[in-house]
């Protein structure tokens, strides 16, 4: 498929430097499309002017019959539709191919957040006279503090984070800027951390570089805030392994991830009265739809909370 490779190729160069979306999206988009173009390829298609809905369809039932969820049938149809409008955009094509075909909508996933007790439970368990364990709870407490995504809490540099005004600067989806608040405790922690690091540094002349359990000098060096034992970014299932060892030495049965303490973050500010357009603002959603799906959450947790404190909430007897 030479000639729709190279289409495909210019889209997702496109989605790279015009939408800067990340480079784990990019993957994703190649591999959704050019499963795509093999079908389409396979039932006639030689170019992108030959694409027809037909083929659309052909890709829908093939991923059918492989048992593909539904989630991951209308993420790949997303991508199809982003590269038919592309085609349109770029003059490839008069129309759009995917225009009568319906996107097939994800199921909206209501989010499992932990509780503030199971938050301070995993919290606690890191114990900060282990250097290692000093950063996975700076880590925790800032990922807690701001709810920020994981790809851009490891992105964070120490230059980004302000201790004294108690601030973050971060960059969410497309590269938009911006400014997050962070608690005093989240500040502390990390303060912490980044003193330890400094004795790495100040220390590298000498034997005490640091045992196998503790910071590197590549690491502790890094411009990064938290990077990996070599300096650079660390890898989103880094983080998302090291809360499932800590909440398991902590005795939390609960999963455990980087998007569950990003759920439990807004869950928690809406509970207590935040403004859905402030943590809007703080999660870096483009649309309030988006953070919508907290307020469900937070619904259900305050009837679970009025069934069980308003003494008239529930019949106990049965009218005589």
């Amino acid at each position: 498929m030479p000639e729709l490779a190279e289409h495909i190729d210019a889209f997702l160069a496109y989605l790279a430097s015009e939408r800067g979306l990340s480079s784990h999206t990019i993957v994703a988009y190649r591999t959704d499309l050019t499963q795509f173009a093999s079908v389409a390829m396979q039932r006639g298609a030689r170019s992108a002017e030959d694409l027809l809905e037909m083929h659309v369809l052909a890709f829908v039932a093939q991923m059918s019959e492989r048992g593909l969820s539904q989630n991951s049938i209308a993420r790949r149809m997303g991508a199809v539709h982003s590269f038919a409008k592309y085609l349109v955009m770029d003059c490839v094509r008069a129309d759009d191919f995917m225009a009568t075909v319906d996107g097939r909508k994800r199921a909206k996933r209501l989010p499992r957040p932990l509780s503030a007790t199971k938050v301070e439970q995993l919290l606690d368990r890191t114990d900060p006279s282990d250097p290692r364990a000093l950063r996975d709870r700076a880590l925790f407490e800032l990922m807690y503090a701001t709810g920020l995504r994981v790809s851009e809490v490891t992105g964070l540099r120490i230059i980004d984070l302000d201790i004294e005004s108690g601030t973050v600067k971060c960059y969410g989806k497309g590269r938009k800027e911006r400014m997050v608040p962070v608690g005093s405790i989240a500040c502390e922690y990390v303060s912490l951390y980044l003193q330890q690091r400094k004795k790495v540094v100040a220390s590298s002349e000498s034997d005490q570089k640091g045992s196998s359990e503790g910071p590197t000098l590549l690491e502790s060096t890094s411009a990064l805030l938290f990077p990996s034992r070599t300096g650079k970014q660390m890898d989103r299932a880094e983080v998302r392994l090291l809360l499932i060892k800590h909440a398991a030495a902590a005795g939390l049965t609960d999963k455990v991830s980087p998007h569950v303490m990003r759920h439990s973050f807004a869950t928690h500010l809406l509970s207590n009265g935040a403004d859905l357009r402030v943590v809007q603002e703080l999660l870096g959603h483009a649309k309030v739809t988006t953070t919508e799906i907290y307020t469900q959450v937070s619904n259900d947790r305050l009837k679970d909370v009025y069934r069980n404190a308003h003494p008239r909430a529930r019949r106990t007897d049965q009218p005589g």
